[in-house]
């Protein structure tokens, strides 16, 4: 009795699923024709790309399912009418509406599939690690500013780890207090670090709480400007200055210079290299600094504070 009972019961599940897997292979169907049909003409086949959209190597909608964007464009030229264009044959009403549901249904399965990422809060250099990173970016012979934050020095050797104690007595000194404040070298004419607007219950360290508003992020760029610009950045105090900053000669080849010395200093910015995109955008841009100022140097320094 039971093994008869088993039996209708796998028989019912069998006919309940089949219209539901037969619709799912035929919706699939129905849209990869579309895009054969009417979309790798001009996107893929015998090498035609319009668009920098290759559809010709998708052959099933996993394809699409790993293409988020890819599906978001297809929904957007297809739902505006974009696509196919004017002189080739339109979709159909029924064409249109269920290809539409079709990368409708792909868009949600491929968000889920996304790994969620988690919520960073916003991250910037106080003072102190700005000064320390623009001094070693450009190897700079002095400081960027006086700080206070830099209060103790140490006299006398009284540091020494390695005995694992601290000495009975220690002698430190206030390096900013104290007459270093008129021999400490630094640039001239730098502007003030920018400050943020105090947070929540006063605190301007609380990383969730801050922004970068358009007139801060305007208030950094004159910051970075003034750096470049300053009267005391001049080779003497600029270690860097030989590599990034000189004229090139008359033999080398402007770009390709350009281009080296753009990958090296962006290296040491970004901590990492730089891939193709950005060194071309960054080289674009000092070429046409460049023929407007008819000044490496100036050219170099506009991208520097950039």
């Amino acid at each position: 009795m039971y093994r008869i009972m088993f039996r209708h019961i796998i028989i019912f599940i069998i006919l309940t699923l089949y219209p539901l897997l037969s619709q799912g292979e035929s919706v699939e169907h129905d849209l990869l024709k579309v895009i054969d049909s009417h979309c790798v003409k001009c996107h893929g086949r015998d090498g035609k790309i319009k668009g920098k959209t290759d559809l010709f190597t998708i052959k099933d909608l996993d394809g699409l399912t790993k293409n988020p964007e890819l599906i978001q464009t297809l929904i957007e030229v297809i739902d505006f009418n974009e696509m196919p264009p004017e002189e080739e044959v339109p979709l159909n009403s029924k064409q249109k509406d269920a290809s539409l549901a079709a990368l409708k249904q792909l868009q949600q399965t491929s968000s889920e599939n996304l790994q969620t990422i988690a919520h960073a809060p916003v991250r910037r250099m106080n003072r102190f690690q700005y000064d320390n990173a623009v001094v070693d970016l450009f190897k700079l012979k002095g400081v960027v500013f006086s700080l206070p934050e830099r209060m103790m020095r140490e006299h006398r050797n009284y540091f020494q780890p390695e005995t694992g104690k601290m000495a009975e007595n220690v002698t430190v000194g206030s390096r900013p207090l104290g007459k270093s404040q008129l021999i400490e070298k630094r640039l001239g004419g730098v502007a003030p670090f920018p400050q943020d607007l105090r947070a929540e219950h006063g605190f301007d360290n609380r990383g969730d709480h801050l922004s970068l508003s358009p007139l801060l992020l305007e208030s950094f760029f004159k910051l970075a400007q003034s750096i470049v610009t300053s009267n005391d950045f001049t080779p003497e105090n600029v270690g860097v200055w030989d590599w990034l900053f000189k004229e090139i000669r008359d033999d080398q080849d402007v770009v390709l210079e350009i281009q080296n010395r753009l990958e090296r200093f962006l290296y040491l910015a970004f901590r990492r290299t730089p891939d193709s995109a950005l060194l071309d955008r960054y080289t674009n841009f000092t070429l046409a600094r460049l023929e407007e100022t008819q000044s490496l140097p100036n050219a170099m320094k506009a991208v520097a504070a950039s």
